[in-house]
């Protein structure tokens, strides 16, 4: 996965373009790093009681974080075919089919279900006892898969909505798919009860991340290819249409909501046209949900990052490079003032 995106990648010199007094800078105070057994935290997530972290990494696992000394475990698997001799430990794209890439990952806190968007095997689903996950989609309207990147679960209905990052690109050729300006993504929404998959947006610019609203009326989808965020309305009298949100002059990754409803996205890649460094260096951004920047952070964590997740006061970074999930303290604006 790592050869993906060298060739475009320019870790944190590749820069936010921001007017200055539209945020402000967040120094994050680093508490601890997570060693994994390979690369590719990409996605971040917790379940119901609080357990986790939970992260698919390059090798076809799915690891949930015990503690200190125990550190990660095997929770999960996504292919039924995979050799523990060849897999376990090998991030080679060579093998992602046969070993699995899980990316997106997110609970359905009633049912204790996992539901993973793995890049070759589709929307898939794994029980609380974790194990080998089964296959929910891997198509849609007739169309397979070209690289589904991520999802999120609305928990009070149990509507799952994911997006494929290309109908027409895999993962393996990512960089192929930014020089085609690729529109072929796709936002979709997976009922459990009835297992019916529907299609709810096309024509998206490199569909990489998406998050529900807290109160569910809109999906917020990152376009890596067309640097942007759309907004999605499921509710309300704008209900099916999409629009425009937010513009940038990088490339976004995933975007995660934070407990308090407002979203954290996260910068990983960027044409080499994209370098300012004159800048102030933000590899991740809060937003409302109306798309005004609150805040901007500072991390030491010195390479790319592909999440910013924030549960219960940490924030834990996620990333296709590294062999570690980094912890920072995290505190909202309004503790900060207590």
């Amino acid at each position: 996965m790592l050869s993906i995106f060298l060739s475009i990648f320019l870790s944190f010199s590749s820069q936010l373009h921001l007017s200055s007094g539209e945020h402000v800078t967040y120094k994050a105070q680093f508490l601890e790093r997570l060693p994994l057994p390979a690369t590719g935290p990409e996605s971040i997530a917790f379940d119901a009681a609080g357990g986790g972290p939970y992260t698919g990494i390059s090798d076809g696992r799915i690891l949930k974080y015990v503690n200190g000394s125990v550190g990660f475990v095997e929770f999960a698997i996504t292919s039924s075919n995979r050799s523990e001799e060849f897999c376990v430990g090998n991030g080679s794209v060579a093998l992602d089919f046969t070993c699995g890439r899980p990316f997106g990952l997110g609970f359905h806190y009633q049912t204790g279900d996992l539901y993973i968007a793995d890049a070759y095997h589709g929307l898939m689903v794994v029980g609380p006892n974790g194990g080998v996950a089964t296959q929910l989609a891997n198509a849609a309207d007739g169309v397979p898969f070209g690289f589904t990147n991520a999802l999120d679960v609305d928990t009070e209905t149990g509507m799952v909505y994911l997006v494929d990052y290309s109908s027409q690109f895999s993962v393996n050729e990512f960089s192929v798919s930014l020089q085609a300006r690729d529109m072929t993504g796709r936002l979709m929404k997976y009922d459990p009860e009835s297992k019916e998959l529907t299609v709810l947006l096309g024509g998206l610019g490199g569909a990489a991340g998406m998050a529900i609203s807290k109160d569910g009326s809109f999906i917020l989808i990152t376009e890596t290819v067309t640097k942007r965020i759309r907004k999605f309305w499921l509710q309300g009298p704008k209900a099916t249409t999409s629009e425009i949100l937010k513009e940038f002059t990088v490339r976004p990754a995933n975007i995660k909501r934070n407990e308090e409803g407002e979203f954290w996205v996260a910068f990983l890649v960027a044409d080499e046209t994209d370098s300012c460094p004159s800048q102030q260096q933000s590899p991740g951004l809060r937003i409302s949900g109306d798309g005004m920047i609150l805040e901007a952070i500072s991390l030491d964590t010195q390479s790319g990052i592909s999440e910013v997740a924030v549960y219960n006061g940490k924030m834990y970074i996620g990333s296709p490079f590294l062999h570690f999930v980094d912890v920072y303290a995290w505190a909202s604006e309004s503790h900060r003032r207590e």
